[in-house]
């Protein structure tokens, strides 16, 4: 994805980064969060994964300079609440697997399975198990990995362009504005103003993100709130979410309960 400069007067820099990522790098002091979870999922290698992915291409186009991007930032609480609700749901299940019952002989990214898990477990697991294909009689490895979750989850946070609180207030549509990441996967940006000593449209911006989940009935999106927008850098503007979101929007148990159950 790339979203170059159009020649528009360049963007503020309240937040004395020059891109986006070292905004991420250093955190929002002035509203008490930081973005370690999310840098760390950035910073993830993708050479031995078994399937394409996308982090460090979101990576790049964060450092852009020369670049015009929005993102979504996700404090570290959001992640933590995600993996907080993925292992309530697994103890629930009895799905919680103990070391001991792990082979010794398991090889090491298969015992990452182990315990609560973590982000570091989820992309550092991986377990091949071989059978034998109903088609072709012939042995086959199926790979299970969850590195392409994460990727494909992330990547829905961020989208080419600027979509600043000016921007959006413009938009007319009832709908709000679809965006769309890195897998061309749309979500949506919904702008009001809120009323204000009983004056409509006086009070502070609000902007909702929505997760459309591939339909236009808005009865089965599922949304989150911004806690503060408009912090720009060079290359971007960044509305920040609250920390009650649940990163994926939900998704975390439909990807993750079974990890370390395959068949």
């Amino acid at each position: 994805m790339s979203a170059k400069k159009s020649g528009g007067p360049l963007i503020g820099d309240n937040r004395k980064a020059r891109h986006i990522y070292e905004y991420l790098e250093n955190g929002d002091h002035s509203l008490g969060v930081t973005y370690d979870s999310l840098l760390y999922l950035l910073d993830c290698s993708v050479e031995e994964s078994s399937v394409p992915l996308k982090f460090q291409e979101l990576k790049t186009c964060l450092q852009d300079e020369e670049g015009e991007y929005t993102l979504m930032a996700v404090p570290d609480s959001c992640i933590r609440l995600a993996l907080k609700m993925l292992n309530n749901y697994r103890r629930l299940n009895n799905l919680v697997i103990d070391a001991k019952d792990i082979p010794a002989d398991a090889p090491e990214s298969e015992k990452y399975a182990a315990g609560e898990l973590t982000l570091e477990k989820l992309l550092n697991y991986r377990k091949e198990i071989e059978h034998t294909d109903a088609q072709t009689q012939k042995p086959k490895i199926d790979i299970y990995e969850y590195k392409a979750p994460l990727d494909t989850m992330l990547c829905r946070y961020m989208t080419a362009g600027l979509y600043d609180t000016e921007k959006l207030s413009r938009v007319t549509s009832a709908e709000g504005t679809i965006i769309q990441g890195l897998y061309s996967y749309r979500m949506n940006l919904s702008y009001r103003r809120l009323p204000a000593s009983g004056y409509m449209g006086a009070g502070p911006q609000d902007i909702t993100f929505y997760d459309i989940r591939n339909t236009l009935n808005m009865t089965y999106w599922e949304s989150t709130k911004v806690m503060w927008t408009d912090v720009q850098t060079k290359n971007g503007v960044i509305h920040v979410l609250f920390p009650q979101h649940e990163f994926g929007f939900g998704n975390f148990i439909h990807y993750f309960r079974n990890v370390g159950h395959e068949e």
